[in-house]
């Protein structure tokens, strides 16, 4: 009987943490952030401000101070010009390394990997880390397999506000639609 009664207060305890930890992080409210291209649909929070600069898309918040542990999200969109899937993965792959290459060092870890969809698509989704000061700096990538088309998704920050923003980065993932991105290349006489 004692055992029963132990097993029942353990039980209510790990759900009271759970219940604690899961509480904390709160999706901020998120508005349009209009792509100029039309190339898709996608949500930021409200009063962050992007910046698009040819395949790349900066989401900052208003007070973002360009140093290495702001938080911010990039969006990389760019054509493979292709359907055919092996062309694809070759186009890709060095867009995608040339993209990471520049945002991410060699000091950063991958923590966790899994699989998500992103606009009903495939998706590779990386949890990275690196030690910082007296803590870490955090983020998350998450590459597509959309036809024709590379989307990369990279938020970072520090390990306080990346914690605090995860979930509305993950609400951001779920508001991205792709409009149109596939451009056949004409072919050459």
């Amino acid at each position: 009987m004692k055992l029963l009664h132990k097993g029942w207060i353990f039980c209510i305890i790990a759900i009271l943490l759970l219940t604690s930890c899961s509480g904390g992080a709160e999706v901020l409210p998120l508005v349009s952030a209009n792509d100029p291209q039309r190339r898709f649909e996608f949500s930021m929070p409200e009063g962050w401000e992007g910046v698009n600069e040819g395949e790349i898309t900066t989401y900052t918040p208003s007070n973002y101070d360009s140093s290495e542990e702001a938080l911010r999200v990039l969006l990389f969109l760019s054509p493979t010009n292709t359907l055919d899937a092996e062309q694809h993965i070759d186009t890709a792959e060095p867009m995608i390394k040339d993209f990471l290459s520049s945002y991410l060092d060699e000091t950063y870890e991958i923590i966790d990997q899994g699989e998500i969809r992103v606009d009903k698509y495939p998706a590779l989704k990386l949890d990275f880390a690196k030690p910082y000061q007296d803590s870490y700096m955090l983020g998350q990538v998450v590459i597509t397999a959309m036809p024709g088309v590379v989307v990369i998704l990279l938020g970072t920050g520090s390990q306080a506000e990346w914690e605090a923003f995860e979930p509305t980065f993950r609400a951001m993932l779920k508001d991205f639609h792709l409009i149109s991105a596939y451009t056949p290349t004409p072919p050459q006489s």
